[in-house]
């Protein structure tokens, strides 16, 4: 049934009239005329009663009148949502993310995206968690991949337990399976700039070990290859360890360590239909990963 036909019989009951609808609506008193009699037609009853004074309800017409005002209302929800979606489509997912995050996760997520959403497009900033913070903030970015941070004031989405091991260079003689964080101290030490520092510092704080800290601003594979030619020491987690290249030991901590990656956003309730389709398959990818 066309839910057209059922609006614009609502519109001549409330206007009275088929050529007070007619008006209204952008039709010819005789075109709208017309649809009604094919309404009538189809569905073998009497809606309208025509009279000098216009048009109203038929008794038929009146017993029908709640069923045709929920079609309606559900042919117009389904017109707005198909609108939203097709919108949708059309949106540029805009992302910001640690450097480690998107060098490995962001490309799978991606591809695996594109299978279900062929036309999506993706927008991509790459920064510290003070500069992802500040753009999912100012809503320059639709969601941020980083570290869970004390007092966040995003909306949380935990994706995975990233661990912390230590990492050696190959002539330390250390025979510990695992290392604790007071082998560090006075140790010469090195810290990514991008991403793990804020992780790393919290863990050396609570430690309450002082070791020789240098002040650098360097990438995640500069550390490992500074640690790798026996310059130092350094603690990351497996997420920028992965597919590194390097020379170098790395052993689990004790006790265990771990820094709560995931996903910032201003509000869940807000998000648009794609950016919860793109994070929902973030979780699915990431789940599939790590297993």
């Amino acid at each position: 049934m066309d839910s057209e036909k059922f609006h614009a019989l609502l519109k001549a009951i409330e206007c009275g009239s088929l050529t007070g609808a007619a008006e209204e609506l952008g039709y010819t008193q005789a075109g709208l005329t017309h649809m009604m009699n094919r309404l009538e037609k189809e569905i073998g009853v009497s809606l309208l009663q025509r009279t000098k004074l216009g048009v109203k309800l038929s008794p038929d017409g009146q017993e029908l009148l709640p069923y045709i005002k929920n079609f309606t209302d559900a042919a117009s929800a389904l017109d707005t949502a198909i609108k939203n979606i097709k919108a949708d489509d059309n949106k540029v997912i805009r992302i910001a993310a640690y450097s480690s995050i998107a060098n490995h996760w962001l490309p799978v997520i991606i591809s695996s995206f594109r299978k279900e959403n062929p036309n999506a497009k993706f927008e991509l900033h790459v920064g510290l968690p003070e500069e992802i913070s500040r753009l999912v903030a100012n809503s320059e970015v639709d969601l941020g991949f980083m570290s869970l941070i004390k007092n966040n004031k995003f909306d949380w989405i935990h994706l995975l337990d990233d661990r912390i091991f230590a990492v050696l260079p190959p002539n330390d003689t250390n025979s510990d399976e695992v290392i604790t964080m007071d082998f560090f101290q006075d140790k010469s030490f090195f810290i990514p700039t991008y991403g793990a520092d804020g992780d790393i510092l919290r863990i050396i704080q609570e430690s309450g070990i002082e070791p020789n800290i240098n002040s650098t601003t360097v990438d995640d594979a500069t550390v490992v290859s500074i640690v790798s030619h026996g310059l130092g020491y350094s603690i990351l987690p497996k997420l920028i360890l992965d597919g590194m290249k390097g020379n170098v030991i790395t052993k689990p901590l004790y006790p265990d360590e771990h820094r709560d990656l995931g996903i910032i956003v201003k509000s869940k309730n807000t998000m648009p239909l794609i950016v919860q389709k793109f994070v929902a398959c973030s979780k699915k990818v990431i789940k599939e990963l790590e297993e």
